[in-house]
């Protein structure tokens, strides 16, 4: 052509995302607030829909901060993904999360009944309550368990000034009774 012409522009480089590790992985009971679990960004704008986070917990961005806070109203490991939303890279903060349950009702108590005062060595049980680690058991006043004291298989002594009640047992775990 018959004149010089230059083209200008300008050129952005967006910069790579990246975002640290878990501050932890927690462990902890099913309905306990989860301490908050942070993890610092670079280079992204946000985040995008998480997977993985139990019921009742969500992830906020905020600042380069992903924010992982909530109650989890479900028991299980859960293995969550975050992804980063703008820069460059498809980049995910990711982590596990172990929420323990409560032990599960106690099914039907099985032993001899009725009884009579002066009796020793009496056997009651029940199945085996899921997620227990220890059983409580509960007896009428002058009973007392002889053998088997936090198992789901006791051995009672009645005295001779034990009166009529009930037997009651539930399952507990660090997280509580059942």
């Amino acid at each position: 052509g018959c004149a010089s012409v230059i083209a200008t522009g300008t050129i952005i480089v967006d910069p790579n995302n990246t975002v640290s590790a878990a501050s932890s992985s927690p462990t902890l009971c099913i309905s306990t607030v989860l301490t908050a679990i942070t993890h610092s960004t670079t280079g992204a704008t946000g985040i995008g829909a998480s997977t993985g986070l139990p019921t009742g917990v969500t992830a906020s961005w905020a600042s380069n901060t992903i924010t992982i806070s909530g109650t989890p109203s479900a028991s299980g490991t859960f293995n969550y993904s975050i992804p980063l939303t703008g820069g460059c890279t498809n980049i995910y903060a990711t982590g596990t999360i172990l929420v323990n349950p409560l032990p599960a009702p106690a099914g039907a108590i099985t032993g001899t009944t009725p009884v009579c005062q002066g009796q020793i060595n009496v056997v009651y049980s029940v199945p085996a309550i899921a997620n227990a680690t220890t059983y409580i058991w509960t007896l009428p006043s002058g009973a007392s368990i002889s053998a088997g004291a936090g198992t789901n298989s006791i051995m009672v002594d009645y005295t001779m000034a034990a009166v009529s009640g009930n037997i009651t047992v539930k399952g507990n775990n660090a997280c509580g009774d059942g």
